[in-house]
């Protein structure tokens, strides 16, 4: 990448973006985490399962086909080595009822190199419920990257993701450098900055230092552990993948990914196309976007998006007029006078008193748009911690203290495959015609990620890693309507070179639509089981309206 990029100084603001950049890696791409709302298990209505009159195929007329690179073979191992699964105790909290088998695959950590040291992921198999299972089970790709996904198990059952057993296998596994997998890329010394910002004051200067000095430590704790930091990225986990399949005795599977799962799903299809049946993108983040220089320009359609719904809203628009303007009037009121508000840490207890100015406010109304449960509440918190009621932003506020997500594996992917093909000068180019209050904020965001991308020691992907995927695999892509990170265009965008696809898009909902609403959930779970016909979309127009709160 060069040297590391020189940050500006914004008096005032620069701790609370560093803040506001682990408040979206717990709810942004990491996705993964459920929020404080247990889900209730949807349900399936019958009447949902009739046939679709008419599908919107993923090739649409407003977005002309690219035209991709041709694709090497899949990489081959520099040394000859077997994939093992190793079984042993599950390390995560077993939903009850389930008696999963747990192991670990064991690989290398990188197969270009002789004598490569060995890595282990830990992985649960649940076996289907059906006395006459299908051949291929479901392997469930997390976001991220560095999302943990056998923590949050029970979450994925109560969503209704277990009904992936009605037919087949249900895999879950912990991604090389994630959660319980060994080693494991957490960055405890970034993690532990987090309340030193919150609890104290710390200048713009010392901020900027402190988060240097966090991954500076991190990764020369890791690299004298002896990880390869440059081996931790989405080619490096799709031979997994494949390896997984092997090592377990599957002749072909499916791949259901979110967010950062749908693209490293989508290397699996390029780089192993014969050993996958089908394949679910949920909010896909294809390899040809940019998400850093896109994001800013994706929360401004989010957030005008949510303004208009409720202005066209009577209710809302009665309750909270004006709401695009009262949001920016409390953004620029915080830029000049941060408010103080007592946080409770769902994650490790203790309660804390957290200045929050314009950027975390902007962050906070970004990482609700994720969940359809929280989405019709907004218009409500903006305009509560507008008059001095700070209940509802405080709960949210709370995702500030979650830490299962693995930085370090965020920081080696994204720094291999993304940043290393752009410059902090591309984001502020993107982000010159946004509203004012979102360009001045997003040019702040991602200084501090390219300076850390400069010290990381991640390595350059090859060009092949940010160019568009063709197959004619099966595949269902499923977008929502609100998604601010992962927009429907990026999931028409993805299905454009896929020959074999369905694109849905479903209104009010935002990230992750399989734990949103019963709707898709259905459609996702009955396209494994015949994934050659066009999905049967007439949930959809049964879906409950958002129906914002008052």
């Amino acid at each position: 990448m060069g040297s590391v990029i020189m940050l500006e100084q914004s008096k005032g603001r620069f701790s609370k973006i560093l803040l506001g950049f682990v408040l979206l890696s717990s709810v942004g791409l990491a996705c993964n985490w459920p929020g404080f709302r247990p889900a209730a298990t949807p349900t399936l209505d019958p009447e949902s399962l009739q046939p679709a009159e008419a599908v919107t195929t993923t090739a649409p007329s407003h977005i002309p086909p690219e035209t991709p690179m041709p694709f090497p073979a899949a990489p081959a191992p520099t040394t000859n080595y077997t994939p093992l699964f190793e079984p042993a105790p599950c390390r995560f909290a077993v939903p009850e009822g389930y008696s999963p088998q747990c192991g670990y695959l064991v690989v290398p950590e990188d197969r270009r190199m002789p004598n490569s040291p060995l890595i282990r992921l830990h992985v649960a198999i649940f076996k289907s419920w059906s006395d006459s299972p299908a051949p291929d089970p479901v392997i469930h790709l997390a976001g991220g990257p560095g999302s943990a996904s056998l923590q949050i198990v029970w979450y994925y059952f109560n969503a209704g993701l277990n009904r992936f057993l009605e037919s087949r296998d249900y895999i879950i596994f912990d991604q090389r450098g994630t959660g319980f997998s060994l080693p494991a890329l957490h960055c405890p010394e970034r993690d532990d900055l987090t309340i030193t910002l919150l609890t104290q004051q710390v200048s713009d200067e010392e901020a900027q230092a402190l988060e240097i000095d966090a991954y500076t430590r991190c990764r020369d704790r890791l690299i004298g552990q002896g990880v390869n930091l440059a081996a931790y990225n989405s080619a490096a986990s799709a031979a997994d993948v494949n390896d997984l399949r092997i090592a377990l005795g599957y002749d072909r599977v499916n791949l259901y990914g979110v967010s950062y799962g749908t693209r490293l799903a989508l290397t699996v299809m390029r780089d192993y196309p014969t050993a996958i049946r089908s394949v679910i993108l949920d909010s896909p983040y294809p390899p040809q976007v940019n998400l850093y220089t896109e994001w800013g320009g994706n929360a401004e359609r989010a957030f005008n998006l949510l303004f208009d719904s409720c202005n066209a809203d009577l209710a809302c628009n009665t309750t909270y007029p004006n709401l695009r303007e009262v949001f920016y009037q409390l953004v620029d009121r915080l830029s000049d006078n941060p408010i103080s508000v007592t946080v409770n840490d769902p994650f490790g207890g203790g309660t804390y008193r957290v200045s929050v100015d314009d950027d975390l406010l902007i962050d906070v109304l970004f990482g609700g748009m994720y969940r359809r449960d929280v989405i019709p509440g907004l218009p409500a918190l903006i305009y509560e911690t507008y008059n001095g009621n700070y209940t509802r932003l405080a709960r949210r506020l709370g995702l500030l203290f979650e830490r299962t997500a693995s930085a370090g594996m965020r920081n080696s992917v994204q720094c291999n495959e993304e940043i290393a093909f752009s410059s902090y000068q591309d984001v502020i180019t993107a982000n010159a015609g946004l509203q004012p209050q979102l360009r001045d904020h997003y040019n702040r965001y991602f200084e501090s990620l390219f300076a850390v991308c400069g010290l990381w020691g991640a390595g350059q992907a090859a060009p092949i890693e940010n160019q568009p995927v063709t197959s004619d695999i099966p595949t269902l892509i499923l977008a929502g309507q609100y998604d601010p990170i992962t927009p429907p265009a990026w999931g028409q965008l993805a299905g454009a070179t896929l020959s074999r696809a369905w694109y849905v898009e479903f209104p009010g909902v935002g990230h992750w639509t399989m734990r949103s609403d019963s709707c898709p959930l259905a459609v996702g779970l009955t396209f494994f089981n015949n994934p050659s016909v066009p999905p049967d979309l007439s949930c959809i127009s049964s879906m409950a309206p958002l129906s914002f709160e008052r």
